[in-house]
């Protein structure tokens, strides 16, 4: 992903499919216990995320779930390579 996307970075792929494993709100701390990436770098990449309309943030917690986006990237069902465009 983080080669074919220009605003990717190698940890993404495997947040990503970690937010898209169980329905419902993530935390960092959530996703910090499954992943090897800290709390801190979580927090970083998921507004990212949420920017590219892969994740929505919660409106009053510091949670992320994955979006429908989301869920067709992690199913092969969008080319990468358009992602490139997609920012709000």
């Amino acid at each position: 992903m983080y080669r074919e996307v220009n605003w990717a970075v190698p940890a993404d792929p495997y947040i990503l499919e970690e937010l898209g494993k169980y329905e419902g709100w993530h935390t960092a701390k959530n996703l910090e216990i499954n992943t090897d990436f800290s709390r801190q770098w979580i927090s970083q990449r998921c507004p990212i995320f949420v920017d590219h309309d892969l994740a929505e943030r919660h409106d009053e917690d510091p949670a992320y779930r994955i979006t429908e986006l989301g869920e067709q990237v992690l199913a092969g069902d969008i080319e990468y390579e358009e992602l490139n465009d997609s920012k709000n």
